[in-house]
């Protein structure tokens, strides 16, 4: 067998220097700014989370949505973050994989060739890979958070909800801007965004984006080096040509390198004991492994959407390939000994094509009806570990997992007075996984074991809601939904037998309300879910790889409010609170793990009943506060003051209860000077309260408890010129 040469991860690459020198060669054109002229009025957000355009106010399921402008004055740079601001979202992290939670539905398993419990799309287009999902915001126009299973006009293991991103479009007029920052941990960060006409029916933009962190957030004490460290640039580009008033086509493609230390710098948790004897460091961002940790990843995507009006209804053609590599290398004994390590060589590539037919019609009825055809490949080639533990042999697993699915839908709305809305909708998925794998010793390629298997899966889902207007400013509605998260093979314990589809049915009613002539949104919903063969991921036992496992039912209870109020045109109140109650009703043979005080290892594991637990990452109490306020000036310049607190109750990691992250406090904020509409400068902090949380704590086998602390303090300036 042979392995990729290693990549410093650290190492810049030379294309950084070129793309900054690019981003700031378009300070040079100065056009008219489309700056508001009251920024803190409220409006109406439109949303498309029942794939066509409607009033966020309108639609019968919870939604948050967050313009480009409202991130970056809450100090959201990627989706990594975007818990602080919406509290039905949990983020795990996986090595190279970011997980989203939202409402408690996830799963913390990320190997190579899963799907997260909860979609990602980008301009309608699905994100299989979970490496691919932790992406910075460059240029978007929103994102949007749909909350619950969304298991009929997105389908695809959306059961506990989605997030969705849409990226600005070009038009017939000439915009730009520039963005130069710096923060404490020696990290510049550029980024530029060009849009214009090219002809009369084709217009152009391109988004750039590079960052580098030359300084860690700790040390590792075996070797010196610092920890916490990384660079990542991207390029996105989007055409749009629309021929007539009836055609439009949007081929858009991008790029994306990086290389950090951020996420697989395993170190021992602070409330545990490790391999021989080990004890937890003081400093929770330092390490103390022989080996350097690292992730170097790389992805690119191409997709082309057309949409004809047929003047009865519109066809919608969505055709997208993505494509990523990973090699990721950590070091599992949490040890300054050469005792288990692990590389991770895996590359993932998909194919989607939908089809979608949505009715114009202003009438009473109105509906959707579409096929979507998704083809996985994933390739784990391979994943070697080694070390002194292994006594020599040393092996390498290789894998191949192939997935087809196929899915019909549609959905119809139907009014049947002028203020009673009911909407009906179904989705029947068909899925194929074909498997194959083989794990052999390194030192000469003997074959140890071998899978080849193949599973189907037939899956319907199905939706019902009833909405009411009670006048024009407060509706509800009440709503049913099935969703459905597919079954897998676990590609790095080949001889683990394929999980089960997991299943959920979600109640739900809610209101949504603007009051005081618009001064004040206010929504709420109180939800109840019960999934079936839930999926967990457990890394107990003698072997450190992690695999995934069904328990057998889960039982959820939940309350979310929202609010944004307008006091006056210069103050924003916004805040967030969410309650829940998440439990395995019926969990008899879960992997419960235990510390071992006792010389070599760190811990144990039996299998008891874990009915009563609480599920991963599902706090029971978490919200948000902010406030936003602009003072004008004299001179006609304007200061923006924004700041952001959140609070977690806390959660545990696994099933058994015992690694947990308890409760904490976040603080964002940053003053903006606004001056001649066209240039800022921006003083930010995130994390100001400089608050120890982790994102990750997962037992590693016999070798004990691993902790990946998040980001700790940072604070910074940037400048930003708009054109």
């Amino acid at each position: 067998m042979s392995h990729k040469q290693f990549v410093d991860p650290i190492q810049r690459p030379p294309v950084a220097a070129a793309s900054a020198a690019l981003m700031a060669g378009f300070a040079l054109a100065q056009l008219p700014s489309a700056m508001a002229e009251e920024a803190f009025v409220m409006e109406e957000i439109v949303v498309t989370a029942q794939r066509r355009e409607e009033s966020l106010q309108e639609v019968p399921i919870s939604v948050v949505a967050m313009s480009q402008a409202a991130l970056d004055n809450a100090g959201i740079r990627s989706t990594r973050e975007l818990s602080a601001v919406v509290p039905s979202i949990q983020m795990a992290v996986s090595g190279p994989s970011a997980i989203f939670f939202v409402r408690g539905v996830g799963n913390t398993s990320a190997g190579t060739g899963e799907e997260g419990t909860n979609a990602f799309y980008v301009d309608g287009v699905f994100m299989p890979s979970l490496k691919q999902v932790a992406m910075k915001f460059n240029n978007i126009e929103r994102i949007e958070v749909l909350k619950g299973p969304q298991g009929t006009l997105f389908g695809r293991n959306s059961s506990g909800g989605l997030v969705n991103i849409i990226t600005r479009e070009p038009g017939q007029e000439f915009t730009g801007n520039v963005k130069l920052g710096y923060d404490n941990y020696d990290t510049s960060l550029a980024q530029a965004y060009l849009a214009g006409p090219l002809t009369d029916t084709l217009a152009a933009d391109i988004a750039l984006t590079s960052s580098s962190q030359e300084k860690g957030w700790g040390e590792n004490l075996a070797t010196g080096d610092e920890i916490g460290r990384g660079w990542d640039w991207g390029a996105r580009s989007k055409w749009v040509w629309t021929p007539s008033d009836k055609a439009k086509f949007t081929l858009a493609g991008e790029y994306a390198k990086s290389s950090d230390t951020y996420s697989l710098g395993f170190r021992l948790d602070q409330d545990s004991i490790g391999l021989l004897g080990t004890q937890p460091l003081d400093d929770p961002y330092d390490i103390n492994t022989t080996s350097r940790p690292y992730i170097n990843l790389q992805s690119y995507g191409v997709n082309l959407t057309a949409d004809i009006d047929l003047d009865w209804a519109t066809l919608t053609s969505i055709t997208g390939h993505r494509h990523g590599e990973n090699d990721s290398y950590f070091d599992t004994d949490l040890t300054p000994l050469d005792l288990f390590n692990i590389r991770v060589e895996d590359t993932e590539e998909s194919y989607q094509q939908e089809f979608r037919l949505a009715s114009n019609s202003s009438g009473r009825l109105n509906w959707q009806t579409g096929i979507f055809l998704l083809r996985l490949n994933a390739d784990l080639d391979p994943q070697s570990h080694t070390g002194l533990a292994l006594g020599g042999a040393d092996y390498a697993v290789y894998s191949k997992l192939e997935t087809t699915s196929y899915a019909l839908f549609g959905e119809a709305s139907y009014d049947i007075t002028e203020k009673t809305i009911l909407t009906l909708g179904g989705r029947y998925t068909r899925d194929k996984l074909d498997f194959e794998g083989r794990q052999a010793l390194i030192a000469n390629d003997f074959t140890l074991a071998t899978a080849d298997e193949s599973v189907k899966e037939n899956e319907p889902t199905y939706r019902l809601s009833l909405r009411q207007i009670i006048n024009d400013n407060v509706n509800v509605y009440a709503s049913y939904n099935r969703g459905y998260k597919a079954g897998t093979f676990s590609m790095s314990a080949i001889t683990q037998a394929p999980v089960k589809p997991q299943t959920i049915d979600a109640f739900e009613v809610g209101v949504k309300s603007e009051l005081f002539e618009r001064r004040l949104r206010f929504n709420a919903s109180l939800f109840h879910y019960e999934i079936s063969d839930y999926q967990v991921r457990s890394a107990a036992g003698d072997n450190p790889v992690p695999t995934l496992l069904n328990a057998a039912a889960v039982d959820l209870d939940g309350l979310e409010v929202e609010f944004e109020a307008v006091p006056t045109n210069n103050l924003r109140l916004f805040g967030a609170l969410s309650w829940l109650d998440s439990e395995f009703t019926d969990f008899p043979y879960a992997p419960i793990t235990s510390l071992n005080p006792n010389f070599p290892f760190g811990a144990s594991e039996t299998l008891a009943d874990a009915s009563g637990n609480k599920t991963p990452l599902a706090p029971e109490f978490a919200g948000n506060l902010g406030v936003n306020y602009s003072l004008p000036l004299r001179d006609s310049s304007v200061i923006d003051l924004t700041v952001v607190y959140s609070y977690n109750d806390g959660y545990f990691f696994e099933p058994d209860n015992r690694l947990e992250q308890p409760s904490f406090e976040l603080l964002n904020s940053s003053i903006t000077y606004r001056a001649a509409e066209q240039w800022r400068v921006e003083l930010w902090g995130r994390n100001l309260l400089d608050e120890e949380y982790y994102t990750q704590k997962l037992t590693v086998g016999p070798f004990a408890d691993n902790a990946i602390p998040a980001a700790p303090r940072s604070y910074g300036v940037t400048i930003a010129f708009d054109f």
